[in-house]
């Protein structure tokens, strides 16, 4: 049986990201699940991504590697830009939430809205979706909002009205090709997003979870 560690900055994407990749699968996998908080509230309270956090992030990720996982998935785009630095000390592969969803992003038309709920995440995903438009020889305008309330709501449970303040911030978007929703966290507003606003919305954990089961077929 293949088994698959994720790795959550915000426990309530725990639930919904399992399901979503057991269902996924023809066959029975066992997947488990770790939270770290800290490595993304105590980046919030520095402002930026500090030697401690790199320190428990690389703790994290060898705790997986030690449980006998055979893929790794991080599901928190702020780690992103980190990962690729300790691949080479880990034998099993580590898949990023974020790097299929700027590809498609890139690939979906010239004027991009990218929609956070951590200010950490906003550089990793536009520098993403620039890194992807460069290797398509395509130009992009990349705009970029924040509403850290949204994720202060999602802590104490009000996936509602975490979705409503996100689909007001697609809506001040305004004119743009695709809105990304740039956190695995944010993928319940998807629909609410789509609806107020008529634009086409990406969220990652559906191309995420496409490149961990190519990797696990191999």
């Amino acid at each position: 049986m293949k088994k698959i560690t994720l790795l959550h900055t915000v426990a309530s994407v725990y639930g919904s990201f399992r399901s979503q990749l057991e269902a996924a699968f023809d066959e029975e996998i066992e997947v488990n699940s770790l939270v770290d908080e800290f490595l993304v509230t105590n980046a919030r309270k520095k402002g930026f991504f500090p030697p401690e956090n790199r320190k428990k992030l690389l703790l994290d990720l060898m705790s997986a590697e030690a449980e006998g996982a055979d893929v790794i998935i991080v599901t928190c785009s702020s780690l992103s830009p980190f990962i690729e630095e300790y691949r080479s000390m880990l034998s099993i592969p580590v898949v990023t939430i974020d790097r299929q969803m700027c590809r498609d992003a890139a690939l979906s038309g010239k004027r991009i809205a990218v929609l956070a709920t951590a200010p950490t995440t906003i550089e990793p995903t536009t520098n993403g979706i620039q890194r992807e438009a460069d290797q398509l020889g395509k130009e992009v305008e990349i705009i970029s909002l924040l509403d850290e309330e949204a994720m202060n709501l999602l802590k104490k449970g009000d996936v509602k009205g975490h979705d409503e303040r996100l689909a007001e911030l697609a809506v001040k978007a305004g004119n743009v090709d695709v809105i990304v929703l740039a956190q695995a966290s944010m993928a319940t507003a998807a629909s609410l997003c789509s609806e107020r606003t008529g634009r086409k919305i990406l969220t990652s954990p559906g191309s995420c979870i496409a490149e961990a089961k190519a990797l696990l077929s191999r």
